[in-house]
């Protein structure tokens, strides 16, 4: 029967079969990896609750166990009551109940049964379990121990209902399939306007669909084309670049802004809830004030990067100046550095020759990227030394920001411009967000740069490495 079919038949019925394949399975992808997002957000969500409770219980646990009184934490427990987002259960390291949530279901229960969290939580990790509770509605529970001079005194479970998560895929799934379907009703519209044409254009698009149903969003059609068929081979490339954009964005915005944010709004919503406690001592008050302060700043710095890297995305970040005088404004930005590495105890050595040719970005964006390397300089070393090197080469500038402070590993040199990327051992002694190196690699791509990183390993010091082209007027002979 397929072979008594005219060419413009087996084509259209082809590329319709293509486009409803693809557009299905592109659902069924996108839907996918939406709702396992969804649902390692939620449970990440919990985690964190339940990392931040546990840490703030294990003193007041620690008392009540050895029988030194119940009123700190009876105070806590006061306040997770009238925390509505989750259910909690607080055990001993027997399992024997010490406080739970009023009315889900552990008021006749001495002592709970080893479930999969708490099994997993005796091992020292965070156990996560989603089962039927009290009620025989389907819950998350996620169990924390409660640790105390590094001995497990007992477990904090959080649990939530599943319902909200579901409803929540539920109408990802619809919004996705409503965006999807009219994107393929244009596809299909315009495969019966295309059909009359040759069979080569339409094979490509069969294959390119194709390929991208498959998870390859980098897919584009070539074609040099100026009819029609050229026209929808760019269509259909710009909207695999709009759908590999967003669907990039969206993924690393979820998974790092969210860890990053999270922390901190976890931090500032517990301060807040015990400077409410009016018999807090002035001590704590203090210190809880002094705690908010820093993770506002912090946040306040994220949110900043993160808007200097948005308006790069979009290209509304370039300006259209020069850096005319570039000896003078080195100077400036080398001069504020010393006195920052004077005030850290560091030495500060700046080598800045004279008569340096005018470069092609904004005075703005020097300073910023500048700023950014100085200040991880400064930063990463605790003691020692920092130095700033400026040498004219033919046709650009070099510039080397180098330290003596806990370098890295060699091989984490190109993932250093990864965005929220931070070694493990930067994670753990000094603040970040892992942003500022992005930024600097993200201006100087604007302007032809570039930057590279250098470090004989962990402990021998760093050294970054820019490459600026100056004005081709100002390059001398």
């Amino acid at each position: 029967m397929f072979k008594r079919w005219t060419i413009r038949q087996r084509i259209l019925i082809t590329f319709l079969a293509i486009v409803l394949t693809g557009g299905v399975l592109q659902l069924i992808i996108a839907g996918r990896q939406l709702q396992l997002a969804t649902l390692e957000f939620y449970q990440h969500h919990l985690e964190t609750d339940g990392l931040m409770l546990a840490s703030t219980l294990s003193e007041s646990l620690e008392h009540y166990l050895d029988g030194e009184g119940t009123e700190s934490l009876q105070r806590l427990l006061g306040n997770l009551q009238q925390d509505t987002n989750h259910n909690y259960l607080i055990i001993d390291h027997n399992y024997r109940v010490v406080g739970y949530t009023a009315g889900s279901g552990y008021e006749s229960i001495d002592r709970v049964p080893p479930t999969p969290e708490l099994a997993a939580a005796a091992g020292g990790q965070i156990g996560a379990d989603i089962r039927a509770g009290y009620d025989g509605e389907e819950y998350l529970f996620v169990a924390v121990p409660v640790m105390y001079e590094r001995e497990t005194r007992g477990y904090l479970v959080l649990s939530r209902p599943m319902q909200p998560a579901y409803t929540e895929i539920y109408q990802q799934w619809l919004e996705l399939g409503s965006t999807t379907l009219p994107v393929i009703i244009l596809v299909i519209i315009a495969g019966l306007w295309l059909s009359s044409t040759i069979s080569r254009p339409v094979q490509q698009l069969r294959n390119s669909a194709l390929k991208m149903a498959k998870g390859e969003l980098d897919t584009r059609i070539e074609s040099d084309a100026q009819d029609e068929v050229g026209q929808l081979a760019r269509t259909f490339n710009y909207m695999a670049e709009q759908i590999e954009h967003l669907l990039k964005t969206q993924r690393s915005f979820v998974s790092n802004a969210a860890h990053e944010l999270r922390t901190p709004l976890m931090t500032l919503k517990l301060r807040v809830e015990a400077l409410q406690d009016e018999t807090l001592p002035a001590a704590e008050r203090a210190a809880y004030l002094a705690e908010l302060r820093e993770e506002i700043d912090h946040m306040a710095g994220l949110v900043s990067s993160l808007l200097v890297l948005a308006r790069i995305d979009e290209g509304r970040h370039r300006q259209n100046s020069t850096v005319t005088d570039t000896t003078s404004a080195l100077h400036d930005i080398a001069r504020h550095w010393r006195i920052e590495a004077r005030d850290a105890g560091l030495d500060f050595e700046a080598e800045i020759p004279a008569d340096l040719p005018e470069l092609p970005l904004a005075p703005n964006d020097l300073r910023l990227v500048l700023d950014n390397l100085l200040g991880n300089a400064i930063k990463y070393t605790p003691q020692g030394k920092i130095y700033f090197i400026v040498e004219q080469k033919p046709g650009e500038l070099l510039m080397q920001v180098g330290d003596s402070g806990v370098g890295f590993h060699p091989t984490q040199a190109e993932q250093l411009f990864t965005r929220f990327y931070r070694a493990d051992e930067a994670r753990v002694q000094f603040e970040g967000n892992g942003l500022g190196l992005s930024i600097v690699q993200s201006i100087l791509d604007q302007y032809g740069g570039s930057v590279n990183a250098q470090s004989a390993g962990l402990g021998q010091g760093a050294i970054f490495t820019l490459r600026i082209p100056v004005v081709a007027e100002m390059v001398t002979p």
